[in-house]
């Protein structure tokens, strides 16, 4: 069976002037990779063979809610 891959920002934060410095993935509630683009992080997921998810909203705090992914590609 196919693990989960999801997507982030970093760093987390509630102000939403706080810049992006880069992407993560997450597997299991770990961060496994981080790299400087969204698709650069989405697409190491994908070759990894994760099913990925994209966060639709930059100050995500919530996994749990599905309508804050995307799937990806």
């Amino acid at each position: 069976m196919k693990k989960h891959a999801y997507v982030e920002h970093r760093p987390r934060s509630t102000d939403k002037n706080t810049p992006t410095l880069h992407h993560v993935v997450i597997v299991e509630h770990k961060e496994v990779k981080q790299t400087a683009t969204q698709k650069e992080a989405a697409d190491w997921a994908l070759a990894q063979d994760y099913i990925v998810h994209v966060a639709r909203e930059r100050h995500l705090q919530d996994r749990d809610q599905p309508a804050h992914w995307r799937s990806y590609p």
